[in-house]
């Protein structure tokens, strides 16, 4: 089989894949059945987590449109339950952009997911292990995504609204020592534009998932595939753990959960995401950093590997990438966890995303070429990782 035929599977047999829908858990047990016939031994580990990415955000804006209620009919301790509200939101919508837990996790609905894990022996005795995590769910298709103005919008909403929630939690403070009425009324503009994110992040909620050919099962199937040739011919120092795993798209469960489960054994490993490397019109792209509110560096050995294969092989188009910002992958669960990051993504020259959870993330607008460009640009960068694990005896 090739990338492109898991690719085929996972977006047109089973279609959307929703972050702990029973569709998930299909596409996890047909990674399971492939690593099976592979020789592999794959395990499947379970973990709970959130239902939807919007739901954390509808709830801060929900919050801070009852505590401009509370401020204007509450008094002054209508103001003192504004502040105390804000200020739980504001932390809680803070960890949350960091992946971290907080008080609107354990509020949330929640669900059950999967990951499919396998563990590829090198030939000698281990001296590097790798792991290559590609995501099997799909995102919904917002209309915030739905072109490319409207997500220019939505990205300068996004940190406006942290920014208005501070700007309130201010105005109601003052309205506590002053009494003045006349703090309210300046407090209205933000107020709107909060109650206009939350109208949008409502609305994300309810439209349908995306199919998900790119984003991510470009990324599954080129880990499905190269499990495969490891089974083959399995590199020489270098242990290879490959993860297909679940509920990326809701805030990186699935990567923080293998993470959790397997962190004395991964150490040190170098943790390699791949994840929408199929954009039609794009090239592989290895990124620098990410940042979502953290920012996690990758690690500049794996960067500078990643160069030199690049300079090597030039017909495979790729680059390095600096300005990946106001979205996330798995890289930044790797940095959370002190492993050492590269994340593979393919971009347009215009630095887009092709189709990005729209509905027109089918396999007919999935770039083979470049699908193909990125497989060969991984492999190539796991032999490199492999002869400096040899170097380095």
């Amino acid at each position: 089989m090739t990338a492109m035929d898991h690719v085929r599977y996972l977006s047109d047999t089973i279609g959307p894949r929703g972050s702990t829908t029973s569709s998930e858990e299909e596409a996890a047990r047909y990674a399971s059945r492939m690593l099976s016939q592979m020789d592999l031994k794959p395990v499947t580990e379970h973990f709970i987590s959130a239902r939807s990415s919007w739901y954390p955000y509808a709830l801060f804006s929900a919050l801070l449109l009852v505590s401009e209620i509370l401020s204007w009919l509450g008094g002054q301790w209508g103001a003192v339950i504004a502040v105390v509200l804000t200020v739980f939101s504001l932390i809680s919508v803070l960890l949350e952009l960091a992946f971290r837990p907080n008080p609107f996790r354990w509020l949330l609905p929640k669900g059950r997911s999967q990951n499919v894990w396998a563990r590829i022996s090198s030939r000698n005795s281990p001296r590097e292990k790798v792991v290559l995590l590609g995501h099997l769910d799909t995102h919904r298709t917002p209309l915030v995504f739905s072109t490319d103005k409207f997500l220019k919008l939505f990205r300068i909403l996004v940190p406006a609204g942290l920014v208005f929630s501070v700007i309130l939690l201010f105005i109601f403070a003052v309205e506590i020592f002053s009494g003045a009425w006349f703090w309210r009324f300046l407090s209205l503009p933000f107020a709107i534009v909060v109650m206009g994110i939350l109208v949008l992040t409502l609305q994300a909620d309810r439209s349908p998932y995306t199919a998900g050919a790119n984003d991510n099962a470009t990324g599954a199937g080129i880990v499905l595939n190269l499990a495969e040739q490891l089974k083959k011919k399995p590199l020489v120092n270098t242990s290879v753990w490959v993860v297909l795993s679940g509920c990326e798209e809701v805030g990186c469960y699935g990567a923080d959960a293998f993470a959790q489960a397997h962190g004395d054994e991964l150490n040190d490993a170098a943790w390699i995401t791949l994840d929408s490397v199929g954009s039609s019109g794009g090239r592989p792209c290895y990124l620098t950093k990410e940042t979502f509110l953290l920012t996690a560096r990758s690690d500049s050995n794996l960067v500078k590997l990643a160069e030199g294969v690049a300079n090597k092989h030039p017909e495979l188009n790729a680059c390095a990438y600096h300005k990946f910002s106001g979205a996330y992958t798995e890289g930044s669960i790797g940095a959370k966890y002190g492993l050492r990051v590269l994340t593979l993504i393919a971009f347009t020259p215009d630095g887009k995303l092709a189709e990005w959870h729209r509905p027109t993330d089918v396999l007919e607008n999935v770039d083979l070429a470049v699908v193909e460009c990125s497989e060969k640009f991984l492999w190539k960068l796991l032999q490199e990782i492999d002869q400096q694990a040899e170097k380095n005896k």
